[in-house]
């Protein structure tokens, strides 16, 4: 969920965390903070992210984000135990019910709320 919220976030929150960037504490496949943007631009072109991890356990998981309009307001994942990749049939399930709670939102006339950063990001 993470890289979902990360994707999305404001270029400067990006280059923050990207310029911070320690890859103990991430997937396993992310070592430099090259990977991590390569891996925040996959996952903005195919709208989900998929990553797994060894520590402190492993898993895999599949996340897509939940739009209010056009606006990233959260991620939905699932996640599994094991070091391989998810089950392939994991992320269309996953895309789908973040597109229909995204739709749920839209529907109920949204439930974001603004909320200004120092540097005047939202």
């Amino acid at each position: 969920m993470g890289l979902v919220l990360l994707a999305f976030a404001p270029p400067a929150v990006q280059e923050q965390v990207i310029a911070a960037y320690a890859p103990e504490h991430g997937d396993d496949d992310i070592r430099t903070p090259a990977d991590l943007r390569r891996v925040l631009a996959e996952v903005r072109r195919g709208d989900q992210a998929v990553g797994h991890q060894s520590r402190p356990w492993p898993v895999s998981t599949v996340a897509a984000p939940v739009r209010d309009g056009g606006e990233v307001v959260g991620a939905l994942s699932v996640v599994s135990p094991g070091t391989g990749s998810p089950n392939p049939e994991y992320g269309p399930a996953v895309r789908a019910t973040a597109r229909a709670i995204s739709r749920r939102l839209v529907e109920d006339g949204g439930r974001t709320v603004s909320v200004e950063t120092e540097e005047g990001h939202r």
